[in-house]
């Protein structure tokens, strides 16, 4: 482990505006979690990292002990790090390190299309 390779505690509370929306960021030691409102806000955020940031962020972030939980209305819908394993639909959809969560994503998509 490089210095820059070491377990992170990660203490944050940060409100973040994507166009009209509003993403909560929060640090709770070893455990970042990224609340947005919807999938259209998250598929937003993944595609306004630039690279090689969007590249070696999770890498990065795995090094440092730290896990990122992704939730849409309080429903966990990707999560990444150290202790993770991506699994099959991860690595179909191309988006491993990071697991997706299918049943959250159904359940999002489930409420998004009643609301």
């Amino acid at each position: 482990m490089t210095e820059l390779d070491r377990p992170l505690d990660v203490d944050a509370d940060l409100t973040l505006a994507v166009g009209d929306e509003t993403v909560t960021i929060r640090g709770y030691g070893d455990l970042v979690v990224v609340a947005a409102p919807s999938l259209s806000v998250v598929r937003t955020l993944a595609g306004t990292a630039a690279p090689p940031f969007d590249v070696h962020l999770l890498d990065h972030l795995s090094d440092a002990d730290v896990t990122l939980d992704v939730r849409v209305r309080g429903r966990s819908v990707a999560r990444a790090g150290s202790e993770v394993d991506a699994g099959p639909l991860s690595r179909a959809l191309g988006v491993a390190p990071a697991r997706v969560s299918l049943g959250g994503l159904l359940l999002t998509t489930l409420g998004e299309w009643r609301c």
